[in-house]
């Protein structure tokens, strides 16, 4: 059999309109289908190493090669397959399909889900311990790469880390004591160890000058107070005259610069909390109550709308160097607005509700007509599939109100929705530039 290590790879592009992929993607659907088919491990070996050569190496073909190679050679095959997702994310993550970062990071929480149940079905020995190792080696320098990228909790790989970490250990102490080889679903999960919170300490004093002590030696002989007071004056203001000078000769702008400066200027921010601040006046309150009316009136694209604005001024000052800024603006639009197939979802799985309602409301009048089981089964399967492509975001608030805030899922959930409101955001801004025919 053909290892993918031995073979040069490519990253690729997307692969959703080859055959292969289609294939494979209708196999590794077994996974969630409500009958529970088995799936074919050797086929979808194939499948995954076949669009290797086609497109290349992209992020979910590789995901379920791992899963592939892991069903189909134990750790030796999740090593392997760990150690291609370690190729990918470090060193082809700008370039990757999918592009969508919400996405990616979905592959990788399914990947360590279905991995966590596979390592939990083994009984594992103490002869496993250097693949565990190699293993959580793996796992570490792909939650190093992630956690640079600050997406960390949203991939889910700490968990399956945690669940290695603790079959190393109970194999250890197991072997040290000789008892039989255990099996992972005896583990009490525990959240992954984070970095540690730094100790608190003292509070640093600031620098205190010691005292200039002055030691008088005698008595001087009597000084006109005028002539030193005299001198101290003049030489103070010529020092002034100088200065002054001088600040204006830097601080003095450019006439053609000086609109250019003022659009670049930094938002404005708000005074911190925990300063002292001077007693409020009306006119504070009535400039401030004017502001909160035109945040309130800024549209949900406003900030791309300005980026927009920001990239042609560039392009019109200098347009060799505003080209590459408008290009590298115009992929980050891209990368961050929903994925073609996420705006269908919901669409195509109420028209499949609709076409059920209609077929069953057919054989009601046709006697001697029905569907069986299965073929509702499979569906409702589809339905589910089409309606579960992309999450409302009111299901989502939904969902995150009826979490409590301490549970450590309230977070990834937060960050879930920002994601996908900044994706809606993005995608409707890109509607409103589309010109209409």
């Amino acid at each position: 059999m053909t290892i993918l290590s031995e073979c040069h790879h490519k990253t690729g592009g997307d692969p959703r309109t080859l055959a292969d992929y289609v294939a494979l993607r209708n196999e590794m659907n077994k996974l969630i289908h409500p009958a529970r088919p088995d799936v074919n491990w050797q086929q979808a070996e194939k499948f995954c190493l076949s669009l290797f050569e086609q497109n290349g190496t992209e992020l979910q073909t590789a995901a379920w090669y791992t899963l592939a190679r892991t069903h189909l050679s134990g750790l030796t095959g999740l090593n392997e397959g760990l150690s291609l997702m370690n190729s990918l994310v470090t060193r082809h993550w700008g370039n990757l399909w999918p592009q969508q970062v919400p996405v990616r990071m979905e592959i990788l929480a399914t990947l360590s889900k279905r991995l966590k149940q596979a390592l939990r079905s083994w009984p594992l020995t103490s002869a496993d311990l250097s693949q565990l190792n190699q293993a959580r080696e793996h796992l570490l320098v792909l939650d190093e790469t992630l956690r640079r990228l600050e997406l960390t909790p949203v991939s889910q790989l700490d968990t399956l880390r945690s669940h290695i970490n603790s079959a190393t250990v109970r194999l250890g102490n197991s072997d040290k004591i000789g008892e039989k080889p255990v099996t992972a679903t005896a583990e009490a999960e525990t959240p992954a160890s984070g970095n540690p919170s730094e100790a608190a300490g003292g509070v640093k004093r600031a620098h205190e000058p010691e005292p200039l002590l002055e030691t008088v030696k005698g008595s001087p002989p009597p000084l006109n107070p005028w002539k030193p007071f005299a001198g101290g004056m003049a030489t103070m203001l010529l020092l002034a005259g100088i200065l002054a000078g001088g600040w204006l000769a830097m601080h003095q702008s450019d006439p053609a610069q000086e609109p250019v400066a003022v659009t670049l200027s930094p938002l404005p921010a708000t005074r911190s909390v925990d300063r002292r601040l001077h007693p409020t006046s009306e006119t504070d309150i009535r400039q401030t109550q004017q502001q909160l009316e035109q945040l309130l009136q800024l549209k949900p694209d406003w900030t791309l709308s300005y980026g927009d604005s920001l990239v042609q001024q560039a392009l019109r000052l200098s347009p060799e160097e505003g080209k590459a800024l408008a290009h590298q603006w115009q992929q980050q639009k891209d990368a961050s607005a929903l994925a073609p197939e996420s705006l269908t979802g919901w669409h195509q799985g109420v028209t499949q509700l609709e076409q059920l309602a209609k077929r069953l409301n057919a054989l009601n009048e046709q006697k001697g007509k029905y569907m069986t089981v299965s073929e509702l089964k499979s569906a409702i399967f589809a339905i589910t599939q089409s309606l579960n492509r992309t999450v409302p975001v009111e299901e989502q608030l939904r969902q995150l109100s009826v979490t409590p805030a301490e549970q450590s899922s309230n977070a990834v959930r937060q960050r879930q929705v920002e994601q996908h409101l900044q994706q809606l955001i993005a995608s409707y801004a890109a509607l409103k530039q589309t010109p209409t025919e």
